[in-house]
């Protein structure tokens, strides 16, 4: 039985459709254990985060596939797509892209009407996010009344607020002092003991060091 839960074959990304193109992925082929912690590294430039899009669906593959539990979601319309994205993958990003006009608990609370959550456990189960994420007691602050660290640490209870089974990183440290980065990182390890497949682009060669899989990407290719 094939325990992977994404798995991708041969992917290819091309950009550009004039005589200067850029090949940012050339036939990476590679396979994520489901409930692991796996960490994709590589200098900047090199292809890491197209992966992670490609991974998560943002992005298409110009040639080559990726499948999550065996579904080729790179045959999959955009409605089927964007499912998928609100239940089954959560994204956290190193900009933390939240809503300013709204409270964290409402940012949250967004998250769970995208995947269609029942309104009335709404805010009961953001709540719970926030106090797995050590945010409770800022549930009616703004994101511009938190640190760093904190609107992270939002991100990453709002990429939690349809239960998805893998949660895909873009360097959620990489604009975080070093303080903040061991908090944030301290409750990533939390969720990932919880079952989540949990895979990290990042420079931090700490954070790295500590993956259970380490992916190195390299000009496109995977070393």
């Amino acid at each position: 039985m094939n325990n992977s839960i994404i798995r991708t074959e041969h992917l290819e990304k091309v950009y550009g459709k004039s005589k200067v193109k850029t090949h940012a992925l050339k036939g990476v082929s590679m396979e994520i254990p489901c409930g692991s912690f796996s960490c994709i590294t590589g200098p900047s430039g090199h292809g890491k985060s197209t992966l992670l899009h490609l991974i998560g669906g943002l992005d298409l593959p110009t040639s080559g596939n990726v499948f999550i539990d065996d579904l080729n979601i790179s045959e999959l319309n955009d409605n089927m797509l964007s499912e998928l994205r609100a239940n089954k993958i959560g994204f956290v990003f190193q900009f933390f892209n939240l809503l300013q006009n709204l409270t964290v608990l409402e940012n949250v609370e967004t998250a769970m009407m995208f995947g269609k959550q029942p309104p009335a456990s709404q805010k009961q189960n953001a709540i719970g996010l926030l106090d797995l994420t050590g945010l409770s007691d800022k549930a009616d602050a703004l994101p511009s009344e938190l640190s760093g660290g904190q609107q992270q640490r939002v991100s990453i209870a709002r990429a939690l607020a349809n239960d998805p089974e893998i949660l895909l990183m873009d360097e959620p440290t990489g604009n975080l002092d070093s303080e903040s980065e061991k908090d944030v990182f301290r409750y990533i390890s939390k969720i990932h003991k919880m079952g989540k497949t949990v895979v990290i682009v990042t420079h931090n060669n700490e954070i790295a060091a500590k993956a259970e899989i380490l992916f190195e990407v390299r000009d496109g290719r995977l070393k």
